[in-house]
């Protein structure tokens, strides 16, 4: 009995510790080359995130220019200008020119904004949901370490005939590079 128990041992097969060695080196190996393009594509996903957050809320302002239950063109020859600013710590939209809430039940651009994206602007400090998740925008020519401290804004301009320009800062927010 105790030669049948030897016997199994011997033909017990395994792994030598040079073999696993070996391999935890080459799983190191990978790791070193791919978690770089790894954290590459996290922050290109966060910069994505931050860009549709902004366009989010330009496209609010889009419809509430072509919808009549809300009072975002201002009148005569004027031109109604919503810059709206995301930072680190919250977005927010300074309004110029924008007509207000009138007598005839018509709502100001807060309430237009607030139905179209379901964020609510008319709190002083803005909204402190959407913040910049990316650490790579710039400001000043540097790039940004550890918690992102820049901005990216776009300017809203809409006319008393309710067209709609959009101007981005930086312009990479819209054409997608650094």
């Amino acid at each position: 009995m105790l030669k049948s128990f030897n016997k199994k041992k011997k033909d017990n097969k395994g792994f030598t510790l040079v073999e696993l060695v070996i391999v935890v080196a080459i799983l190191a190996i990978l790791v070193g080359i791919l978690a770089p393009q790894y954290t590459k594509y996290v922050e290109k996903s966060r910069q994505s995130a931050d860009v549709s957050n902004l366009e989010n809320i330009v496209k609010g302002f889009k419809v509430a220019a072509a919808d009549t239950d809300y009072n975002v063109i201002p009148a005569g020859d004027a031109v109604a200008t919503y810059t709206i600013t995301m930072t680190a710590t919250g977005t927010t939209i300074a309004a110029t020119n924008a007509p207000a809430a009138d007598t005839n039940k018509n709502n100001a651009w807060k309430d237009a904004i607030k139905e179209y994206t379901g964020y609510d602007f008319s709190a002083t400090g803005g909204v402190t949901e959407i913040k910049l998740k990316s650490k790579k925008w710039k400001t000043d020519g540097t790039v940004l370490t550890e918690k992102p401290t820049g901005t990216i804004a776009a300017k809203v301009s809409i006319k008393s005939d309710g067209s709609v320009t959009v101007d981005y800062d930086p312009k990479s927010v819209k054409d997608g590079t650094k």
